[in-house]
């Protein structure tokens, strides 16, 4: 009888891995018949396996490259559940697969009452979607082993009829072998049904969750001050006309200032959003409600509470925002709120529409799938074309990067703004271009002036508005000696200009044209990161134009870069030398004899501090920070001054200028500080106003995002950004008894698969050590055997 039986697992086992094992071998356990181990090192063919032996089954195969599951196998281990537990375990998973058209092959694994959840797919599932299935069952079930899931390579488990350690076998509970390859081959389903299974399984996680994520709490303000991130209005309910939409469908996170933030990747607004914003409200509006709609389309786009606080500071570009920059008075008039008012009704806005966006169903924009370019990025495009039809010589002269830089950052307003049309500050834009705003001031002006941008409206002292310009389509010569006309048509193929400097034969040839880049505000961020770094304020901006081309280039020469710069040879070998010198170039194998440059990946933070200038873009930020509010000072007490004495005297004394700004009390109702002659003292008007918004942790924040090499905006530094306590890592003894890998099922002895400088492979090289040091000292290792 136990003959027969065995005859029938191993049919069983030679039919299944014969018709659906993804490739020609599988992994064999090893040990000895009396005492198999684990761990699967060894790879035998399909049709050397003996029945006796335990084996396990790859899940993926190569297909160009890529890998694809065409089983996605749920384990579910009773080793730290009951086998109740996993049995109810793998009925849940089964009735999800199959409400998605998936028929689910259930086997039990073994003597310890373990289940298996066998779903096929002939075309082959995306490693992206089985990790999400494999995390959303996890959470779901405390018994799934997700680990064969989450490693493409390697991954397998034991198909029906596979022999166990302990004895017995994988044995198919309601399935005969003709259905089980059936359903996991010929008949099996698409792969767009494995996407549904993700979401479905995200959703039924999601509702097992918390409602609102847990949010580290910033450190408490002063007394007497309401912070602009205080959220205790939102430790209520989700209200029910959100929570009808069902469960959350994307994983709310927090971002570096402890604001609540979708986990999507960053885009810009579309274009109906943006017409959302700029719908001109009437009083039979409900403006609360009309500021829903654009903030719910921020959080789906990826963007933070800071960025759409920016926006709503923005009168001009968000006229449907103006519920949250003034309130109606009695007498039908709007007031001007408080800049800590309009920050505390816009976190409860922006609170309420990621909820309400985190329970949307999911689009392919939220996995990084391609989205429609709206105007403005169409714009960024061909304004970028035009720079390049321009020449290298045109950014490579003597203020030619500040030009440059000054143009990618409004082209990245453009981009977050999602109009051309946009506000040039020119204290913002010198942060994003990593220059002072004197400078920044001169590059904006040489740009209006040779046709690239124009004006289309001026400054507003007063107001507190900068000049606004948008791209030219035209322009006219000025009698100027630096005059170069801009570009307005390029070409579709913009060839750089060969420098002519080697005309032999075997000369190496020119850089292919740039294509523009799949994703736009990826490459615009990572631009203006780069060319706002502390260090090019020693190196200086040309030498930053080089490393770029360093980074956009695979391995050039010392021609290919003198041609995409336009810089000589003598100035080109002058940057390179600088960069070798703090370790952010180095040269590459030869090309044909020729040398060839690659860059190192060394932070640029790192070798701003050697050269003594990190944190200067941070202070420059903090700088402009504080300029706005010391203007805002400034206008209010010039509107005061104008004033008639008679409504002076009925408005009553103000408070003095140090008085603390009480809450909703505007902070340019307090007296301008004065001389003992009366003149106006701004330097101490600066210091209040530094002190007010807390300068000290707006730069602590900046200089938190350059060490991470993130991009600084001053309009999105938060007071309390930096002050979020870092969770501890906790090191964990290290126990011999569980040394094998769990990724590679490598013994501590052997050689472990995974790559290196992964977690798994740090996780397996210090259990190898430990185990080593275990058998050097067996007084060690019985010790931590007994902890």
């Amino acid at each position: 009888m136990h003959t027969l039986e065995l005859s029938a697992q191993a049919r069983t086992l030679t039919r299944f891995l014969g018709e659906l094992s993804p490739r020609a071998r599988v992994r064999a356990a090893a040990g000895t018949p009396d005492a198999w181990r684990n761990v699967y090192p060894d790879a035998v063919a399909v049709a050397e396996v003996h029945p006796d032996r335990p084996v396990a089954m790859y899940l993926t195969r190569r297909q160009r490259g890529a890998y694809r599951f065409t089983a996605v196998v749920l384990d579910c281990d009773a080793k730290r559940v009951p086998a109740e537990q996993a049995a109810a375990d793998a009925e849940l998973l089964a009735a999800a697969a199959r409400a998605e058209g998936i028929e689910p092959v259930p086997t039990q694994s073994g003597p310890n009452g373990g289940r298996h959840v066998w779903t096929g797919c002939a075309e082959g599932v995306p490693v992206a979607t089985v990790r999400r299935i494999a995390r959303a069952a996890r959470t779901l079930c405390p018994s799934v082993d997700i680990a064969p899931l989450m490693n493409p390579k390697a991954g397998a488990v034991r198909p029906p009829g596979a022999a166990h350690r302990h004895g017995g076998h994988n044995e198919l509970t309601a399935h005969t072998i003709e259905q089980a390859v059936k359903a996991l081959g010929s008949a099996s389903a698409p792969a767009e049904a494995f996407e549904r299974l993700a979401v479905r399984l995200e959703s039924m996680a999601a509702a097992l969750t918390v409602e609102r994520p847990t949010r580290t709490r910033p450190a408490p303000a002063p007394a007497g001050r309401r912070a602009a991130e205080d959220d205790e209005h939102q430790d209520g309910p989700v209200p029910p006309s959100i929570q009808q939409r069902g469960p959350i469908m994307r994983p709310v996170i927090t971002d570096a200032a402890g604001c609540p933030q979708l986990a999507v990747p960053w885009r810009p607004l579309g274009d109906r959003a943006m017409k959302g914003l700029r719908r001109n409200l009437t009083r039979h509006h409900d403006h609360s409600q009309q500021a829903h709609a654009p903030a719910r389309s921020m959080a789906l786009a990826g963007w933070t509470q800071a960025e759409g606080l920016a926006v709503v500071r923005d009168a001009q570009s968000s006229p449907a925002l103006e519920w949250l920059r003034s309130e109606r008075q009695p007498d039908g008039t709007r007031a001007p709120r408080a800049e800590e008012d309009t920050a505390r009704l816009w976190a409860r806005v922006w609170w309420l529409a990621v909820q309400d966006a985190a329970r949307m169903p999911r689009r392919p924009e939220d996995d990084g799938g391609r989205h429609e370019r709206t105007e403005a990025e169409v714009a960024v495009v061909d304004l970028f074309a035009r720079m390049r039809a321009a020449g290298p010589a045109r950014w490579g002269r003597e203020s030619g990067p500040a030009d440059a830089a000054i143009l990618a950052a409004l082209a990245w307003l453009m981009l977050t703004a999602g109009t051309t049309d946009v506000s040039a500050n020119v204290r913002r834009l010198g942060v994003l271009a990593g220059y002072s705003r004197q400078t920044a001031a001169l590059a904006l002006w040489r740009l209006i002036r040779d046709g690239w941008l124009t004006v289309t409206a001026e400054a507003e002292r007063r107001a507190g508005k900068a000049r606004r310009v948008t791209l030219a389509t035209e322009h006219q010569c000025p009698d100027h000696d630096g005059h170069r006309c801009a570009i307005y048509q390029a070409a579709d193929n913009v060839s750089p200009v060969h420098t002519g400097s080697d005309r032999r034969r075997n000369a190496a040839a020119p850089p292919a044209p740039q294509n523009p880049p799949a994703d736009v505000p990826a490459h615009l961020r990572a631009l203006t990161t780069h060319q706002q770094a502390d260090v090019w304020h020693s190196l200086g901006h040309h030498a930053a134009r080089t490393l770029w081309e360093i980074h956009q280039q695979d391995r050039p020469t010392l021609a290919h870069l003198m041609t995409a710069t336009g810089y000589g040879r003598r100035a080109t070998l002058r940057h390179l030398h600088q960069l070798q010198a703090l370790q952010l170039a180095t040269t590459a194998r030869p090309r044909r004899g020729t040398t060839t440059y690659a860059a190192t990946g060394r932070p640029l933070y790192e070798a701003a501090k050697e050269t003594s200038s990190a944190g200067r873009v941070a202070g420059l930020a903090v700088d402009a920070r504080v300029d706005q509010a010391a203007h805002e000072w400034w206008s209010a007490e010039e509107e005061w001054s104008a004033l008639p004495r008679a409504e002076k005297r009925a408005r009553g004394p103000r408070p003095g200028p140090d008085q603390i700004v009480i809450p909703g009390q505007a902070p340019g109702a307090r007296a301008y500080p004065r001389h003992r002659d009366g003149r106006p003292d701004h330097r101490r008007a600066r210091q209040i106003e530094a002190q007010r918004i807390n300068a000290t942790g707006l730069l602590a924040h900046a200089q938190q995002l350059a060490q991470a090499g993130h991009l600084i905006d001053p309009a999105h530094l938060s007071a309390t950004g930096a002050e979020q306590p870092q969770p501890r890592r906790r090191k964990r003894p290290v126990l011999p008894a569980r040394q094998h890998c769990r990724h590679c099922h490598a013994a501590p002895g052997e050689r472990c698969v995974t790559w290196r400088g992964t977690p798994a492979a740090e996780w397996h090289a210090a259990r190898r050590a430990a185990a080593q040091q275990a058998a050097e000292d067996p007084t060690r290792g019985s010790q931590q055997n007994t902890a």
